[in-house]
C-alpha cells in the first residue's frame, strides 16, 4: 500500500515536471524568481505528501496527506507575509497559518485515535485522492502568469485549496467516521470561503 501511494503521487509530480519543463525547474530570470518560490513549495509538498506515512485506515490515511498538504499552505503563507505588500493578502495569509496549524494539531490528536476507523481501505480510494493531486498540479499557473508577489500567493493557493477541498470530498465519499468527516467538511466550508476571498483579488 504504502509503495503504491508513493508511485501515484511521484507519477502525478513526474507528468506535471514533463508538461512545464521550463517552469517548474525554477531556473527564472531574477524578477521571476520570488514568485516561482510558490510553485518550488508546490513542488516539495508534492514530494512529501508521496512520502507521508500510510495506515491500515481512511482516517489515517486521509489525516497523514492533510497534514502535509496544510503544511504546504503555512510554508506559502509565510512567504506572502514576509515578501508580500498587499495588506489583504498579507492578513490572508495570517488567518491561513493561524488557521492551518490549529488544524494540523488536532488532526494529530485524531491520528493518534484513528485506528477506532474501521472503514475497509478500499482500493478505488487511494488513486481517487491522487487524482485530486494531478487536478491540482494542472491548475497551477504559468511561471508567466505570476506578475508579482502577492498575486503569486492568490493564484497558487487557490488551486491548493481546492485540491483540499476535493480531498475532504474523496474522503465523504467513503468514510463514515464522524470526527473526520465532521472536520472534512468544515475544512470544506472555511476553504472556499478563503477560495471566494481570493478570486475577488485583482489579477
Amino acid at each position: 500500500m504504502i509503495r503504491l501511494k508513493k508511485y501515484g503521487f511521484l507519477i502525478v509530480f513526474m507528468v506535471y515536471a514533463q508538461r512545464l519543463p521550463a517552469q517548474h525547474l525554477h531556473h527564472g530570470t531574477p524578477e521571476q524568481v520570488p514568485k516561482q518560490v510558490y510553485l518550488t513549495m508546490m513542488d516539495t509538498m508534492m514530494v512529501r505528501m508521496a512520502e507521508a506515512p500510510i495506515g491500515n485506515s481512511l482516517a489515517t490515511v486521509f489525516l497523514h496527506q492533510m497534514i502535509v498538504h496544510h503544511q504546504g499552505a503555512i510554508a506559502m503563507a509565510n512567504y506572502e507575509i514576509s515578501h508580500g505588500t498587499n495588506r489583504e493578502m498579507i492578513q490572508l495569509a495570517k488567518s491561513i497559518r493561524v488557521e492551518q496549524k490549529s488544524e494540523i494539531e488536532q488532526m494529530r490528536l485524531w491520528l493518534k485515535q484513528a485506528d477506532a476507523d474501521r472503514t475497509p481501505l478500499p482500493p478505488t480510494f487511494q488513486p481517487a485522492m491522487d487524482q485530486t493531486m494531478a487536478v491540482m498540479m494542472n491548475t497551477m499557473p504559468l511561471t508567466h502568469a505570476l506578475t508579482d508577489t502577492d498575486k503569486a500567493f492568490a493564484a497558487v493557493m487557490k488551486p491548493h485549496h481546492q485540491a483540499a477541498i476535493d480531498m475532504a470530498k474523496v474522503l465523504l465519499r467513503y468514510s463514515g467516521y464522524a470526527p473526520v468527516t465532521a472536520y472534512a467538511k468544515q475544512l470544506m466550508a472555511n476553504q472556499q470561503i478563503e477560495i471566494d476571498q481570493m478570486t475577488a483579488f485583482p489579477k
